[in-house]
């Protein structure tokens, strides 16, 4: 059932606004994320949901109070919560002894639930204890995945497709790369742990470059400048374990991949070309098999096949007289043509 239907007409022309705001688009707005606390939370999912709010503003809201929700149970308050704030996200964060320290991400797709996880805190390092403690309002990290499942197993890779919705930030248009100061770094180990690693990015100038020191050239700035880039450990560090998931079925995966027709007409992309891991364009020709090709004797071209014109060094003159009339015909032609000549001169 969508909450989107039970909407109300508007009785004034702010809630005209807001409802001509949240009406579907053919580019959306960027993705903001509900954070909602449980009935019962300990002092770790407490850190970690006021470390969240602070790493994701502004797309953020938070309800102030407990609520005592069970998202795999029942998800009508996460709905029209969702609904009410025009939020495409949620984060539950609860503490029971049966699932301590647990945490809840999902998304949701036309007002109902598209897909989430359930992930266990086993460590976790709280934003206060870095040294550093300055965030960038509204700044995009540069977000890296390493494990072999984020790319093999379905559910690990729609588990990556949530962490990139997350994490990624607003969207815009060009991106300065001096100004990427963060870098999230997501490890799957292979007893299935997940564990996320914020790193601090340095950049300090270089006033002497030797050729022996860097295999790569040096970073420059718009300047002119030589760069080293330095990676610090910040926090906040976290390491989960995966727990209960709840995947979307095909039919709806493939709805809320849909790409609008008028979008694609603004940019198609080429058929039958792609580009390899060293940048080079390589394009790929369909041709249908030709009967000539069977016919094809030993030592001739592929270009005598398909255009049936025949060099004449390579021509087998038969015996018969078909083949005697048809080399007369051709002389006699060659002979008038050089009299025609010869008298228009």
């Amino acid at each position: 059932m969508a909450v989107i239907s039970n909407i109300r007409k508007p009785k004034t022309h702010k809630g005209k606004r807001v409802l001509e705001r949240r009406a579907p688009k053919l580019i959306e707005n960027d993705k903001c994320t509900l954070v909602i606390k449980g009935g019962h939370t300990s002092g770790i999912v407490t850190a970690f949901l006021n470390d969240l709010c602070a790493l994701k503003k502004p797309l953020i809201y938070r309800l102030k109070w407990k609520n005592t929700v069970l998202p795999f149970e029942d998800l009508s308050f996460i709905e029209k919560m969702c609904n009410k704030f025009d939020c495409s996200m949620f984060v539950v964060g609860m503490h029971s002894k049966k699932r301590p320290h647990n945490i809840i991400i999902g998304r949701l797709h036309d007002g109902e639930l598209l897909d989430m996880f359930e992930l266990g805190i086993k460590m976790y390092k709280p934003l206060s204890d870095c040294k550093d403690k300055t965030l960038i309002y509204g700044s995009k990290p540069m977000l890296l995945f390493s494990g072999e499942l984020f790319n093999v197993d379905m559910k690990y890779m729609t588990l990556k497709s949530l962490l990139v919705d997350l994490f990624k930030g607003p969207t815009v248009e060009k991106i300065r790369t001096l100004g990427v100061e963060h870098q999230f770094h997501f490890v799957l180990s292979s007893d299935k742990n997940l564990c996320l690693r914020i790193r601090k990015i340095n950049l300090s100038t270089i006033n002497r470059i030797s050729s022996n020191e860097f295999i790569f050239p040096p970073l420059k700035t718009p300047d002119g400048r030589a760069v080293q880039i330095s990676l610090e450990d910040a926090t906040p560090s976290v390491d989960f374990d995966l727990r209960r998931v709840c995947l979307p079925s095909e039919d709806k995966w493939k709805r809320a991949h849909r790409v609008p027709p008028e979008v694609i007409k603004g940019d198609k992309t080429p058929k039958n070309k792609h580009t390899d891991v060293f940048g080079s364009r390589i394009g790929r020709v369909h041709v249908g098999k030709s009967s000539e090709l069977e016919n094809l004797r030993p030592g001739s071209s592929i270009r005598t096949a398909l255009t049936g014109h025949r060099k004449r060094g390579f021509e087998r003159i038969k015996s018969g007289a078909s083949n005697s009339g048809k080399t007369l015909v051709s002389n006699d032609v060659n002979t008038n043509k050089r009299r025609k000549l010869f008298t228009d001169a």
